[in-house]
């Protein structure tokens, strides 16, 4: 994965709390592609244990 500047990643996690936004729409909103949002946000959750909220795995499948 490319190098993900930190304020990119907290804009990221910011959108995702936000209900009924989809990755594909972050994707849009930082400018970058699917993939490399998917990625931050695994490593996000992996890294943190974001249990919190099912809704972040709902969203990651299709």
């Amino acid at each position: 994965m490319k190098e993900i500047d930190e304020k990119v990643k907290e804009q990221i996690l910011e959108l995702i709390s936000i209900p009924g936004m989809d990755i594909e729409d972050i994707a849009v909103k930082v400018n970058l592609d699917y993939e490399t949002v998917h990625e931050v946000l695994s490593e996000e959750y992996l890294k943190n244990n974001l249990d919190f909220g099912r809704r972040l795995c709902c969203r990651w499948t299709l």
